[in-house]
């Protein structure tokens, strides 16, 4: 195996953002199998630009929706394997958010082509992203306002679950 092969670690900015109990989603516009693939607003970050921004500027390419809030969820790291044999290495930082309502405009010739907001208990009708799934599943976890929590996260979880419905 040559390095050519190895590609990152490639750092990487998502959002879950949750209203009324629905998911915001973004379509691949090219899945490498052909298959229909779904995962959250977000992508790259370019170089010597924060997370915080580069979510901002993706939540508007690709929904043109704007981020109001943001709370640092977790931190994905995943490797895979490309068809042509690259091995791929990303990090995804992930944020739970809220975003200022609006109407979503598609991405037009982007790594996406379609937003819409899912419904929670219709994820299981579509094929989501591995780091989505994991994503989507802490944020309803970290929602849930049963659940534990520390002083310091309460205040902007109590706002985020206000305002995604729970």
């Amino acid at each position: 195996m040559t390095n050519d092969l190895l590609i990152g670690p490639s750092p990487r900015v998502y959002g879950v953002a949750i209203r009324d109990k629905k998911v915001l989603l973004v379509r691949a516009s090219n899945p490498h199998d052909g298959g229909e693939l779904w995962w959250l607003p977000g992508g790259g970050v370019d170089w010597g630009e924060s997370t915080e921004t580069a979510l901002e500027r993706e939540f508007a390419e690709e929904t043109s929706l704007h981020v109001d809030q943001r709370l640092l969820c977790s931190v994905y790291d995943d490797t895979r394997v490309r068809d042509n044999g690259e091995q791929v290495h990303t990090l995804r930082v992930i944020y739970l958010v809220t975003v200022h309502p609006g109407d979503i405009r598609h991405e037009a010739d982007g790594s996406t082509d379609l937003a819409e907001w899912v419904s929670l208990n219709e994820l299981g009708a579509r094929r989501l992203a591995p780091y989505a799934q994991y994503a989507i599943s802490l944020a309803s976890e970290l929602m849930d306002p049963t659940a534990p929590h520390d002083e310091a996260r309460s205040r902007t979880l109590a706002q985020l679950r206000a305002y995604a419905g729970f």
